[in-house]
Protein backbone atom coordinates (compact mmCIF):
# COMPACT_ATOMS: atom_id res chain seq x y z
CA UNK A 1 0.00 0.00 0.00
CA UNK A 2 2.81 2.41 0.88
CA UNK A 3 4.48 1.71 -2.48
CA UNK A 4 1.34 2.53 -4.46
CA UNK A 5 0.79 5.65 -2.36
CA UNK A 6 4.35 6.82 -3.03
CA UNK A 7 3.91 6.15 -6.75
CA UNK A 8 0.69 8.15 -6.76
CA UNK A 9 2.40 11.02 -4.97
CA UNK A 10 5.28 11.02 -7.43
CA UNK A 11 2.80 11.14 -10.32
CA UNK A 12 0.97 14.03 -8.70
CA UNK A 13 4.22 15.94 -8.21
CA UNK A 14 5.15 15.31 -11.84
CA UNK A 15 1.75 16.57 -13.04
CA UNK A 16 2.10 19.72 -10.95
CA UNK A 17 5.57 20.28 -12.37
CA UNK A 18 4.23 19.96 -15.92
CA UNK A 19 1.36 22.32 -15.18
CA UNK A 20 3.79 24.90 -13.84
CA UNK A 21 6.07 24.41 -16.87
CA UNK A 22 3.34 25.02 -19.43
CA UNK A 23 1.41 27.65 -17.44
CA UNK A 24 2.90 30.52 -19.53
CA UNK A 25 1.34 28.93 -22.63
CA UNK A 26 -2.20 29.24 -21.31
CA UNK A 27 -3.95 31.76 -23.53
CA UNK A 28 -6.53 33.20 -21.13
CA UNK A 29 -4.15 34.32 -18.33
CA UNK A 30 -1.86 35.84 -20.94
CA UNK A 31 -4.64 37.86 -22.53
CA UNK A 32 -5.95 38.87 -19.11
CA UNK A 33 -2.57 40.49 -18.43
CA UNK A 34 -1.91 42.05 -21.82
CA UNK A 35 -5.20 42.25 -23.72
CA UNK A 36 -8.00 44.78 -23.97
CA UNK A 37 -11.32 44.25 -22.16
CA UNK A 38 -12.90 43.04 -25.40
CA UNK A 39 -10.08 40.56 -26.04
CA UNK A 40 -10.31 39.29 -22.48
CA UNK A 41 -14.05 38.68 -22.83
CA UNK A 42 -13.58 36.84 -26.14
CA UNK A 43 -10.79 34.69 -24.69
CA UNK A 44 -12.89 33.71 -21.67
CA UNK A 45 -15.89 32.85 -23.82
CA UNK A 46 -13.74 30.80 -26.16
CA UNK A 47 -12.13 28.93 -23.28
CA UNK A 48 -15.55 28.18 -21.77
CA UNK A 49 -16.92 27.01 -25.12
CA UNK A 50 -13.94 24.71 -25.65
CA UNK A 51 -14.30 23.12 -22.21
CA UNK A 52 -18.05 22.57 -22.62
CA UNK A 53 -17.59 21.18 -26.13
CA UNK A 54 -15.00 18.70 -24.95
CA UNK A 55 -17.21 17.61 -22.06
CA UNK A 56 -20.11 16.98 -24.44
CA UNK A 57 -17.94 15.24 -27.03
CA UNK A 58 -18.74 17.80 -29.72
CA UNK A 59 -16.34 18.75 -32.50
CA UNK A 60 -16.37 21.84 -34.68
CA UNK A 61 -14.16 19.96 -37.13
CA UNK A 62 -17.02 17.65 -38.12
CA UNK A 63 -19.35 20.60 -38.65
CA UNK A 64 -16.81 22.40 -40.81
CA UNK A 65 -16.12 19.31 -42.94
CA UNK A 66 -19.85 18.79 -43.49
CA UNK A 67 -20.27 22.44 -44.45
CA UNK A 68 -17.37 22.30 -46.91
CA UNK A 69 -18.77 19.15 -48.50
CA UNK A 70 -22.02 20.99 -49.20
CA UNK A 71 -20.02 23.51 -51.23
CA UNK A 72 -18.55 20.83 -53.50
CA UNK A 73 -21.71 19.89 -55.36
CA UNK A 74 -20.73 21.59 -58.62
CA UNK A 75 -19.94 19.02 -61.37
CA UNK A 76 -16.67 20.83 -62.10
CA UNK A 77 -15.12 19.04 -59.10
CA UNK A 78 -15.89 15.59 -60.57
CA UNK A 79 -16.00 16.16 -64.30
CA UNK A 80 -18.41 14.48 -66.75
CA UNK A 81 -19.37 10.82 -66.39
CA UNK A 82 -16.54 8.48 -67.49
CA UNK A 83 -16.85 7.14 -71.01
CA UNK A 84 -16.01 3.60 -69.86
CA UNK A 85 -18.75 3.72 -67.23
CA UNK A 86 -16.30 3.03 -64.38
CA UNK A 87 -13.74 5.78 -63.82
CA UNK A 88 -11.62 8.34 -65.61
CA UNK A 89 -8.19 6.91 -66.44
CA UNK A 90 -6.42 9.15 -68.95
CA UNK A 91 -8.61 12.22 -68.47
CA UNK A 92 -7.64 14.87 -65.91
CA UNK A 93 -11.13 16.14 -65.17
CA UNK A 94 -11.45 15.21 -61.49
CA UNK A 95 -9.99 17.27 -58.67
CA UNK A 96 -7.60 14.56 -57.50
CA UNK A 97 -5.78 14.65 -60.86
CA UNK A 98 -5.36 18.42 -60.54
CA UNK A 99 -4.02 18.00 -57.02
CA UNK A 100 -1.62 15.31 -58.26
CA UNK A 101 -0.15 17.78 -60.74
CA UNK A 102 0.21 20.42 -58.02
CA UNK A 103 1.78 17.94 -55.62
CA UNK A 104 4.27 16.89 -58.31
CA UNK A 105 5.46 20.49 -58.52
CA UNK A 106 5.68 20.79 -54.72
CA UNK A 107 7.85 17.68 -54.56
CA UNK A 108 10.47 18.99 -56.98
CA UNK A 109 13.58 19.82 -54.89
CA UNK A 110 14.24 23.54 -54.70
CA UNK A 111 17.53 25.23 -55.40
CA UNK A 112 19.76 27.37 -53.25
CA UNK A 113 18.04 30.35 -51.56
CA UNK A 114 14.64 28.95 -52.56
CA UNK A 115 11.87 27.89 -50.20
CA UNK A 116 9.84 24.69 -50.30
CA UNK A 117 6.05 24.71 -50.13
CA UNK A 118 6.09 23.41 -46.56
CA UNK A 119 8.50 26.14 -45.49
CA UNK A 120 6.09 28.74 -46.84
CA UNK A 121 2.75 27.21 -45.86
CA UNK A 122 3.50 24.38 -43.42
CA UNK A 123 1.18 21.41 -43.98
CA UNK A 124 -1.80 23.66 -44.80
CA UNK A 125 -1.68 22.82 -48.50
CA UNK A 126 -1.75 19.10 -47.76
CA UNK A 127 -4.73 19.54 -45.45
CA UNK A 128 -6.60 21.58 -48.05
CA UNK A 129 -5.98 19.19 -50.94
CA UNK A 130 -6.57 15.99 -48.96
CA UNK A 131 -9.74 17.41 -47.38
CA UNK A 132 -11.29 18.18 -50.76
CA UNK A 133 -10.27 14.77 -52.10
CA UNK A 134 -11.89 12.95 -49.16
CA UNK A 135 -15.05 15.06 -49.28
CA UNK A 136 -15.38 14.29 -52.99
CA UNK A 137 -14.87 10.56 -52.41
CA UNK A 138 -11.76 10.47 -54.61
CA UNK A 139 -9.15 9.21 -52.14
CA UNK A 140 -8.81 5.71 -53.58
CA UNK A 141 -8.43 7.02 -57.12
CA UNK A 142 -5.86 9.53 -55.88
CA UNK A 143 -3.80 6.77 -54.24
CA UNK A 144 -4.01 4.74 -57.44
CA UNK A 145 -3.31 7.37 -60.11
CA UNK A 146 -1.14 9.95 -58.35
CA UNK A 147 1.87 10.94 -60.45
CA UNK A 148 4.24 11.27 -57.49
CA UNK A 149 3.36 7.88 -56.04
CA UNK A 150 3.98 6.27 -59.43
CA UNK A 151 7.40 7.92 -59.65
CA UNK A 152 8.21 6.76 -56.13
CA UNK A 153 7.35 3.15 -56.96
CA UNK A 154 9.48 3.21 -60.11
CA UNK A 155 12.45 4.78 -58.30
CA UNK A 156 12.23 2.15 -55.56
CA UNK A 157 12.41 -0.60 -58.16
CA UNK A 158 15.24 0.69 -60.35
CA UNK A 159 17.09 2.59 -57.60
CA UNK A 160 18.35 5.21 -60.04
CA UNK A 161 19.95 8.34 -58.62
CA UNK A 162 20.33 10.45 -61.73
CA UNK A 163 19.72 14.12 -62.44
CA UNK A 164 16.99 14.56 -65.04
CA UNK A 165 16.40 18.13 -66.24
CA UNK A 166 18.21 19.46 -63.16
CA UNK A 167 16.04 17.35 -60.84
CA UNK A 168 17.84 14.74 -58.68
CA UNK A 169 15.61 11.66 -58.70
CA UNK A 170 16.67 10.30 -55.31
CA UNK A 171 16.09 13.61 -53.55
CA UNK A 172 12.70 14.02 -55.19
CA UNK A 173 11.72 10.48 -54.24
CA UNK A 174 12.58 11.26 -50.62
CA UNK A 175 10.35 14.34 -50.71
CA UNK A 176 7.52 12.33 -52.28
CA UNK A 177 7.77 9.74 -49.50
CA UNK A 178 7.48 12.48 -46.87
CA UNK A 179 4.44 13.89 -48.64
CA UNK A 180 2.92 10.41 -48.85
CA UNK A 181 3.33 9.85 -45.10
CA UNK A 182 1.77 13.23 -44.33
CA UNK A 183 -1.10 12.63 -46.77
CA UNK A 184 -1.86 9.25 -45.20
CA UNK A 185 -1.97 10.80 -41.73
CA UNK A 186 -4.31 13.54 -42.93
CA UNK A 187 -6.53 11.01 -44.72
CA UNK A 188 -6.74 8.89 -41.55
CA UNK A 189 -7.86 11.87 -39.45
CA UNK A 190 -10.37 13.06 -42.04
CA UNK A 191 -11.90 9.61 -42.51
CA UNK A 192 -12.23 9.17 -38.77
CA UNK A 193 -14.24 12.35 -38.40
CA UNK A 194 -16.27 11.89 -41.58
CA UNK A 195 -17.36 8.37 -40.60
CA UNK A 196 -18.65 9.70 -37.29
CA UNK A 197 -21.03 12.14 -39.01
CA UNK A 198 -22.23 9.88 -41.82
CA UNK A 199 -25.53 8.07 -41.51
CA UNK A 200 -25.87 4.31 -41.69
CA UNK A 201 -27.34 4.51 -45.17
CA UNK A 202 -24.39 6.49 -46.52
CA UNK A 203 -21.77 4.17 -45.07
CA UNK A 204 -23.03 1.15 -47.02
CA UNK A 205 -20.60 0.32 -49.78
CA UNK A 206 -22.29 -0.15 -53.13
CA UNK A 207 -20.56 -2.78 -55.24
CA UNK A 208 -21.07 -2.80 -59.01
CA UNK A 209 -20.36 -5.87 -61.11
CA UNK A 210 -18.98 -5.42 -64.62
CA UNK A 211 -18.88 -7.87 -67.48
CA UNK A 212 -15.42 -9.05 -68.60
CA UNK A 213 -14.04 -6.97 -71.50
CA UNK A 214 -14.73 -8.31 -74.98
CA UNK A 215 -12.23 -7.95 -77.79
CA UNK A 216 -13.33 -5.65 -80.54
CA UNK A 217 -13.11 -8.45 -83.14
CA UNK A 218 -15.66 -10.49 -81.15
CA UNK A 219 -18.03 -7.68 -80.39
CA UNK A 220 -21.24 -7.64 -82.40
CA UNK A 221 -22.72 -4.44 -83.70
CA UNK A 222 -26.37 -3.77 -83.25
Amino acid sequence: MSWSRDKGERLEVRMKRLEAKYAPLHLVPLIERLGTPQQIAIAREGDLLTKERLCCGLSMFEVILTRIRSYLQDPIWRGPPPTNGVMHVDECVEFHRLWSAMQFVYCIPVGTNEFTAEQCFGDGLNWAGCSIIVLLGQQRRFDLFDFCYHLLKVQRQDGKDEIIKNVPLKKMADRIRKYQILNNEVFAILNKYMKSVETDSSTVEHVRCFQPPIHQSLATTC
